[in-house]
This record gives structure tokens, sequence and C-alpha cells, in this order.
């Protein structure tokens, strides 16, 4: 029982992963002084010269700084071989349940003077995890893509369009075109971390004395800034007169991420030893439910201070949402049946298909579903049987670790929920069992609260059913919240959205359990 409950209490916090896109995303906005790129100018950017950058930036949650950034842009060669080059890297420094959390993104781009994108790299760095790699070159109206995890590469293309812009147009943007008050403004721009186009949207609202670093205070323009790959999510952006972006903020688990421009000294100081742990501050407190992980049914009223919390509470056939009123919700977690009938799944390939976090036909991913399966014939209990063996054999639980994939899991045997997770769906799949991931809210028994966790989903008898090899215990009760699921395949949305609800709701939500029906140990 205590393995368990030590199981539970380092379950991780998957929106992590999420603030990593956010910086990645933000250190681009810097001071680089590149033209934009539009139709009606571009012999007119060809003929531009390209200022020298090197911008360093500080980044904070509330009052803690967790990392920084650094931007650079140089010109190399000459005439029509001229290009721009440019440079970003982030460092992050966290903790999760007290052990030390390192990440780390790179993206270099090569350019045309106008701001064409040529090619890309982007890297991101978590040891000990291996890194993900991405490069990208445009050729005759398409990016070809190679793309590795876990040191496994795969080719893909995305047809490029002459109105698609780099990472980094955004701060391009604001220096060719600056918004006035009021104004809304919209462009499509390449996100690496995704190997996706995403479309932006801009809308300044007015211009307002702004806090920056230091407590200087300077006149910026207040721009909200959406994209279509993570919607829901704002970005705020404070830009100058001169189009420059001293300050950003967007916000992370109920508190706000900020970036602001400052000296190459202030950006290398030392962290003071307090860095942020996000698994305890994304906890949400309740009463205590005993035996959580056992009941049949639990009625929770939900409620989410700045939204209605419906919309980030999806239906299924163990979770039912009524809706109380604008701030309120009524939800009625209940324990999934055990299956008896296994017609023909009727679902889509992407559940059944290998993918890049989901390497199914991974030898050892292989190896490891056999093993766990033997010669057990019947669905759901070699669901089970899988879901057992990986509670069993992953043994070392590594906090260090932000997202691996299955293929890597089922190397090394350790991380967390997430790596418990993506490795039983990739099993399942190589016994040819529709599977996904599930994220949410678990019961923490030690700590009486709610906490990010990732666990898996298996499609039998027409359902899907849900399974938690961090607990092993043969399925789920109805201490799980669930707030989005994915098949993590190529085609399905960027696999960090489905962090977003909780991202969104971890600070601003609150958990009253109403009602249990106890059930009975596994």
């Amino acid at each position: 029982m205590q393995t368990r409950l030590r199981s539970w209490l380092k379950s991780r916090n998957v929106t992590l992963s999420l603030g990593l896109w956010l910086v990645g995303s933000l250190t681009g906005c810097a001071e680089q002084p590149v033209p934009a790129v539009e139709a009606a100018t571009q012999q007119a950017g060809q003929n531009a010269s390209v200022e020298e950058a090197d911008v360093w930036q500080v980044i904070y949650v509330s009052d803690q700084r967790i990392g920084y950034a650094r931007s650079q842009t140089h010109q190399s060669g000459e005439g029509e071989n001229r290009v721009v080059l440019q440079q970003s890297d982030s460092y992050l420094k966290l903790k999760r349940f007290g052990q030390a959390l390192n990440l780390e993104t790179h993206l270099k781009t090569k350019e045309t003077p106008a701001g064409e994108l040529l090619a890309y790299t982007f890297e991101m760095q978590n040891p000990p995890a291996a890194s993900t790699v991405s490069e990208g070159e445009v050729r005759e109206g398409t990016l070809h893509i190679q793309t590795s995890v876990a040191n496994q590469a795969k080719q893909s293309q995305l047809k490029w369009k002459p109105t698609f812009h780099s990472p980094s147009y955004i701060d391009q943007f604001f220096q060719k075109q600056p918004l006035q008050p009021g104004e809304e403004q919209s462009f499509s721009m390449l996100l690496p971390e995704y190997n996706k186009v995403t479309d932006v949207q801009l809308k300044a609202l007015d211009y307002e004395k702004t806090e920056l670093y230091g407590g200087e205070e300077a006149e910026c323009l207040h721009v909200e800034m959406k994209q279509s790959l993570l919607p829901g999510m704002t970005i705020d952006l404070y830009v100058t007169r001169e189009g420059k972006i001293p300050k950003t903020v967007a916000d992370f688990l109920g508190s706000a991420m900020i970036t602001y421009t400052v000296s190459k000294e202030v950006a290398l100081e030392e962290l003071s030893g307090k860095e942020l742990d996000l698994a305890v501050q994304t906890l949400i407190k309740v009463k205590p439910i005993p035996g959580a992980h056992d009941t049949e049914r639990v009625v929770y009223e939900i409620t989410l201070t700045d939204g209605d919390p419906t919309s980030v509470l999806p239906e299924s056939e163990t979770q039912k949402v009524e809706k109380l009123d604008e701030h309120r919700a009524r939800l009625t977690v209940q324990k999934a049946a055990a299956p008896q009938e296994f017609p023909a799944a009727d679902v889509d390939a992407e559940y059944l298909q290998p993918s890049q976090f989901l390497q199914s036909d991974d030898s050892r991913v292989v190896e490891h579903a056999k093993q766990a399966v033997q010669s057990e014939t019947n669905p759901w209990k070699q669901a089970v049987q899988m879901e057992k063996y990986v509670h069993e054999h992953l043994r070392k639980k590594n906090f260090s670790t932000a997202l691996a994939s299955a293929g890597e899991v089922a190397k090394n045997m350790e991380g967390d929920c997430t790596e418990h997770a993506v490795l039983l769906a990739a099993m399942l799949r190589a016994m040819k069992l529709p599977a996904r991931v599930a994220v949410g809210l678990v019961y923490i028994p030690s700590r009486a609260s709610f906490g990010g966790h990732m666990w898996t989903e298996v499609y039998l008898d027409g359902r899907w059913i849900p399974l938690d090899a961090t607990l092993g215990k043969g399925g789920i009760g109805a201490g799980h919240i669930k707030l989005a699921d994915s098949s993590l395949s190529e085609n399905a949305p960027a696999p960090l959205a489905i962090f977003l609800p909780i991202l969104q709701a971890v600070g601003k939500l609150s958990i009253d359990v109403k009602e249990t029906t106890p059930g009975t140990a596994r």
C-alpha cells in the first residue's frame, strides 16, 4: 500500500510541458529588426539591411524566477546569397515534489532578408530523456521535415504557402506594421514544436503604463495574442512604439508566467534556490475521500472562479456533468463496468496505429506487451495484465522527465504517470487493442488533494474504459476527473494541447466532495 501511496504522490504535473511550449514560443519575442514578409514588399525586403541583435530575457512565474532566454540575429553571405540566421534558446529550472527538473529549448532558423523561411532546427532537451529534434527545409513550396523522437527519425511534409511565416515573425510584425489601439490583425506562423502552422490573432487594446523589470515603467500597447493550435490560451504582449516587446504575460497554473527583456548579467544571475515546485503549487485540496480509488461513484461540485466548469469537463461513459450556474457544475464520476462482449472495434485507425509518441511497432514495446499477455486471449484480461505489468516493471520513478515517448520508456523503464500512460497505450496497440491517453486530475490520498495526472483508455465493448498503470489496480474508481484525451497521432491536435484544460483550471478550480459510494477493493 505504501508503494501505491508513493506512486500517487509522485504523479507528475503534466501541465509542465505546456509551460515549456509557452516559454519556447515567447522567447522569440525579442528586439529583432528583420522586415516583415508580404508579397508586395518582398523585393524591398531583399535589399533591406539587417541589424545584429543579442537580446536576453528573464522568465518568472509570479515572483519566482525560473529561468532565462536569449535571442540572437545576424546576417551571413553577400548579394543573392545573403541570409538571416536567428537563434532562440530558453533554459528553465523547476522542481516537482522537491526534485530538480531542467528543461531547454533551442531554435535556429535560416531566412531571406525579406523574412521568408528557408530552414529551421528545433530541439527540446529534458535530461535524462533523449532530446526531441525537428529539422525542416522549404523546397519548391513544401516544408520537408525530419523529426527524431527517442532517436527514431520520421519524415513528413507540410504544404508551404507564401503567406506562412517563420517563428520569429511576431517581432517583425510589430516593427513593420505597428498596430493602433482597437485594431486587429491575423497571420499564419510555423510552430516548430508541433511541426504545424498556427493561425495567430492579434487584438490591440490601448497604450498603458507598464511595469518592466526592476520597477521601471514604459508606455506600451497592450496586445492580446491567441492562436489556433491552443484555443483558449491568451498571451498578453506589451509593445513599445518602436515595435519592441519588453514584457509578455501568460496565465500559468493560476499564476502569471512573465518574461522581461533584461541585460545579460541579470539573465545569467543564479536562481535564489526557491525554484517553483509545480507539483505542490498545483494541488487542489479537498475533504478526504476514504478508499477513493476503490469507489463505485463520487459526486463532486466543481467551481471555476472565472469561467464555466462545463467548458473543461467532458462527458463520457464514466463522467456526467450538470451545469448548476455560470461558475458551478455537478460532476458525477462512475467506475467503468468490466466489458463482457468484444465485438470488432469501430474506431478510427489513429487509435490503433503507431505514432511518434506511441511507437506500438517498437520491438521493445512489442516484447513488453507479449510478456505481459502471455497466453491470455480475453481482450479485457489482456488489458488488465498489461496495466499490471507496466505498474510492476516501471520501477524507477524519475520525475525529471517532462514527456518521454513509449519507445524510450520501453528501453529505460523509468518515469512517472505520463511514462506509465504512453507505454501502456503503445502496448495495447501492439496487441491490436485501440488505445489513447487521458489527462485530468487524480486524488492523492496522502495529501487529501487532487493533482495533475495522465492515464490510459482502452476501447472495448463499444466504449472507452480507463486504466491507470501508475496505480495498477485493474481499472480505476471514481478518484479521477478527466479533462481531455488524445490519440497522440500526428493528425491529432498538437500533443501538448491536451494539457491546456489543466493549465486553465488549476489555481481557479475548487472541488467539493458531495457524495461517495464505496466499492470493493480489487
